[in-house]
This record gives C-alpha cells, sequence and structure tokens, in this order.
C-alpha cells in the first residue's frame, strides 16, 4: 500500500510539472499563467513582483546575468549611480537588460521626465536694456526695451551643438532686436513683433523664422 501511494504522489506531481498552463481562480487558463480576480471588494487584486529600493537591488548586481534577461522588479525608493543600476531614475517597474548590463524602466515609470524635458528648454528671460549676453541655460529671450536692443549669443561650436535660442522683439517702441556672434546664418535682425529660432550646428547659429 505504501508503494502504491508513493507511486500516486509521483505521478501527481509528474502531472503538475508537465501541464504547459497554470491558471490562479481559474481551472481553464487561456494562457501559460492566467490570474482571475475576485469580484468583491474587500480583496486587492493585482501582481505583486519584488520591490527593492535601488540600494537594495544593487546589491545584488552579481546575481543577475544571461539567464535572468528580461526578469521584472518594482523599484520603491532611490535614485542609481553605479553598475547595473546606475540608469535608475526614480520609482517604477524596471526590467533587467542583459545586452547593456542595466535596469531599463519599463514605460513612463521613472520621474524624472520633467526634469529633463526643462533642461532641454532652459529658462525664459526678458531684457529691458540696449544689450544682453546670452547664457547657455537661456532658451527664450523677449526684449521689452524701448529702442533697439543687441543680443549676443556665446560662441557656436562643438559644445553646443544642437542648442536653440527663441529671440523674441516685443519691445515697446518700434525698434529692432539684433543678433550677433562668431557666425550667424541667415538674418539676424528682427523688427518689432516678430521672433526666431537660433540653431547652433556646431559652427554657426542658423536662424530660423517663425513668424
Amino acid at each position: 500500500m505504501k508503494k502504491q501511494i508513493i507511486l500516486l504522489a509521483a505521478f501527481l506531481i509528474t502531472g503538475v510539472a508537465v501541464k504547459a498552463q497554470v491558471g490562479v481562480g481559474t481551472d481553464d487558463p487561456k494562457s501559460t499563467l492566467e490570474i482571475v480576480g475576485e469580484t468583491t471588494s474587500t480583496v486587492a487584486d493585482g501582481v505583486l513582483v519584488p520591490r527593492f529600493t535601488v540600494t537594495e537591488l544593487s546589491v545584488k548586481d552579481g546575481a543577475y546575468g544571461a539567464d535572468q534577461n528580461g526578469a521584472l522588479v518594482f523599484v520603491t525608493s532611490g535614485v542609481g549611480s553605479a553598475g547595473k543600476t546606475s540608469e535608475i531614475t526614480g520609482p517604477g517597474f524596471h526590467y533587467y537588460d542583459n545586452a547593456t548590463s542595466k535596469w531599463i524602466a519599463v514605460g513612463g515609470g521613472g520621474s524624472s521626465a520633467p526634469a529633463v524635458y526643462q533642461n532641454i528648454l532652459g529658462e525664459s528671460v526678458m531684457v529691458n536694456a540696449a544689450s544682453y549676453n546670452a547664457l547657455p541655460t537661456d532658451y527664450l529671450i523677449r526684449t521689452t526695451f524701448s529702442s533697439s536692443v543687441s543680443v549676443t549669443l556665446p560662441n557656436a561650436d562643438a559644445s553646443n551643438k544642437g542648442k536653440m535660442y527663441v529671440v523674441y522683439n516685443n519691445n515697446t517702441a518700434a525698434s529692432t532686436v539684433t543678433v550677433v556672434s562668431n557666425s550667424v546664418l541667415g538674418t539676424s535682425t528682427m523688427s518689432i513683433n516678430r521672433g526666431k529660432f537660433f540653431v547652433s550646428d556646431g559652427a554657426n547659429w542658423v536662424g530660423v523664422t517663425y513668424n
């Protein structure tokens, strides 16, 4: 009898191991894993993946390799600075990418997008003087002076390639705004209530009219 029980248990275990689909809350799963939620208001449905702070996850660097490619975790807090967690910028779902040996944010789970957006645009400044030297952090330069204004941009070079300034003549009287630098392509002077984009190509500021 004991031998028969052992054989039956072995058969049942084997049956579970070879079953291609697993259901949670259902006896008829429609995929490799199907989870059916409860309809009652007192049950919190969902799937909880492993949750770590960046510090907790970083100590596991050596545990993740090719066999863990695609592993999913949820980062609860912290910002990465080195190793496989160096690309983590905030809380959210992250998957392990073996090709880069980094944890990569899933979708918009991180919290750094607004800061990156602000860094791209830079600052908005209002100029109420006859001249202004643009700063590398400036983006929109709006003049409000009573006569002509000269706006000097930093020299266009490889360090600011792709940088863009928007200069708008909003002076209080009919006058011009002129953009000067080491090299400005296109018309650099704007009449009142007119503006231009100036984009560095690494050697020149290229003027583009937008109104």
